[in-house]
């Protein structure tokens, strides 16, 4: 007689790299109680560029210091990654990495029509981090040898052709195309650029003919195939590909990182797109994701059936910053800043962090000028995104469309010191509408998460369900406009210790206590000027929990809200929007 052992049940361990420009995050997940948990995380700074040139060498060390804080050894005495897990616990099963460090893809834009097909291929390219060098369409007015010169003085990367209907304009969107063939053909042999066709398929073989001599031509489809329909899905495939054989692949020391990886190495915004989507689709809900990152800010809205997503290359917390003095001015971000400050300070700050971007704010005043930057950055990428997506406009600006939940990430959200400062940024910034949950990645595991989560959602989802996240709070934003100091909407509020009722004025934000992480029914009823989601004057009756910012947070600011011209009137509301979120 015989009998066969019992099935022991095994569990994989994982280790996820983020190579971002300014600093290496390494997290480690594994089983502890049965369950998928956070066991470490550690952050360095980058090793992508100068002097090391290598991003493997700032993942070998923040592995080492989670073997210095587990205790567990994941490195072999050449610097090797241990894999799988050995009998001595040594090692880790899987290894994945997602990366930002790499350099945006520099990109020539061709088209018929600036708001038609260009402003389609600008809808594509947003897809990934990408620096838009220069653009030729029908309205150029620069002649012929001009259009020439700046095909060469650019040195793209890409070289993205869209515009004509299927069937419809070829011999105006030919003559453009002739001008990037001259450019092209001058270019040194060392510049090969890469060119994707997106437009008139009539067109295929004739561009293919012009082009295919000098540079590597690829065929997407149409992204208008007629001016009512627009279709980015293949072209995004192509940028996408593009860009990760371009420029992941050739970071410095990445062949190193993909031997030991089990799957293949992403984008941030990419896996962090993968994360919104993954809450959209398991909640039933619209997420809304902000990364405010070092290089770039990105947005991404995702459904349950779909997300998109938004990289903004040419903003962000580093190196970039100084180029928001091109897409905003100096008093914009003056304006956020709740104490006296000169243009000449805002500049120089702006200029500085530009050129130190590893600084950490050591003053009150350079705390609120580093937070007035984050404002003006996310609002410049809300402001185009929306303009780029189409969004919804109040007040004759674009704002997010409704969503459920808000996730945010970056080291200036991270590291602000209180949770209401970090939720007014982005109210200020967004400016969002309805009833909706604010969640932070203090500890940045967003997009490693995202990374593991196509491949194990039981790690993903045992992981979040741990508390991995900082949950703020929830928040009531009503649309509408009133007079200052008039009742906008009744609350009631009753928990097990409190029942509370008042109303709020409108212009004004305010907290109603919900102890963190208890529930409470709250109702609230709008009066006829104001819209909570559900129609003017209808009110709600729901379950919430409280965060981290101590309760529910009512913004009846008005959407878009303006602030006051006279100087001193805008900081005094400045310092009581932060005295009364707790900031």
């Amino acid at each position: 007689m015989t009998t066969e052992a019992p099935q022991v049940e095994t569990y994989d361990s994982f280790l996820v790299a983020d190579c971002g420009s300014t600093h290496t995050t390494v997290v480690l997940f594994d089983m502890v109680g049965g369950a998928y948990r956070l066991i470490a995380r550690a952050a360095v700074p980058t090793t992508a560029h100068g002097p090391w040139f290598d991003v493997a060498q700032g993942v070998q060390q923040a592995i080492s210091r989670i073997s210095e804080i587990t205790g567990r050894k994941l490195l072999s005495e050449q610097g090797r990654l241990i894999r799988p897990v050995r009998a001595d616990g040594s090692g880790v099963d899987h290894f994945a990495a997602v990366a930002s460090a790499a350099q945006p893809l520099d990109v020539l834009l061709v088209g018929l029509f600036d708001q038609v097909s260009i402003t389609s291929a600008r809808k594509a390219l947003r897809a990934i981090y990408h620096h838009e060098k220069d653009h030729l369409s029908l309205s150029d007015q620069r002649p012929p040898h001009e259009q020439v010169g700046a095909v060469v003085q650019s040195q793209p990367d890409l070289i993205l052709i869209t515009g004509g209907t299927d069937g419809g304009a070829e011999n105006r969107l030919l003559q453009v195309v002739e001008s990037v063939g001259l450019g092209v053909s001058v270019m040194s042999d060392s510049k090969v650029p890469e060119v994707i066709f997106a437009g008139n398929f009539r067109l295929r073989e004739r561009v293919q003919a012009m082009l295919g001599d000098y540079a590597n031509v690829q065929m997407a489809d149409n992204v208008r195939p007629s001016l009512e329909t627009e279709q980015l899905d293949d072209a995004v495939r192509m940028i996408t590909k593009l860009y990760e054989e371009l420029k992941i692949n050739n970071l410095s020391g990445v062949q190193e990182l993909r031997d030991w990886s089990s799957y293949p190495i992403l984008p941030t915004a990419h896996a962090f797109k993968g994360i919104c989507h993954y809450f959209a689709a398991l909640q039933k809900q619209t997420v809304l994701g902000v990364d405010l990152g070092s290089n770039s800010v990105s947005l991404v809205l995702a459904e349950p059936e779909q997300a998109q997503v938004a990289i903004h290359a040419e903003l962000g917390m580093g190196y970039p910053v100084s180029q928001l003095l091109n897409k905003s001015s100096v008093d914009e971000v003056r304006q956020w800043v709740p104490m006296e400050v000169s243009a000449v300070e805002t500049a120089d700050f702006i200029f500085n962090k530009s050129l130190h971007p590893f600084t950490v704010p050591t003053t009150e005043k350079m705390l609120q000028l580093e937070q007035a930057v984050a404002r003006t950055a996310i609002r410049c990428a809300m402001l185009q995104t929306g303009h780029e997506l189409r969004w919804p406009i109040l007040g004759e600006q674009p704002t997010p469309p409704p969503f459920g939940l808000l996730l945010a990430r970056g080291n200036t959200l991270a590291n602000a010191p209180r949770p209401g400062q970090i939720m007014l940024m982005l109210l200020d910034a967004l400016q969002p509408t309805g009833i909706f949950a604010i969640a932070l990645d203090r500890y940045g595991v967003l997009p490693a998460l995202g990374a593991l989560a196509a491949h194990q959602p039981l790690a993903v989802i045992q992981t979040l369900e741990a508390g991995v996240l900082s949950d703020l709070g929830w928040v009531i934003a009503p649309t509408g406009k009133g007079q200052l100091g008039k009742k906008a909407m009744d609350i009631s509020i009753e928990s097990e210790r409190i029942s509370f009722e008042g109303e709020i004025e409108f212009g004004k934000i305010e907290i109603f206590p919900i102890a963190p992480g208890k529930s409470a029914k709250v109702t609230v009823k709008p009066t006829s000027r104001f819209d909570i989601g559900f129609g003017p004057g209808q009110g709600k009756k729901m379950t919430l929990t409280g965060g981290l910012v101590g309760g529910l947070v009512i913004d009846a600011r008005g959407r878009p809200f303006t602030l006051p011209r006279d100087v001193a009137d805008r900081r005094s509301l400045m310092r009581k929007w932060l005295w009364d979120m707790g900031g």
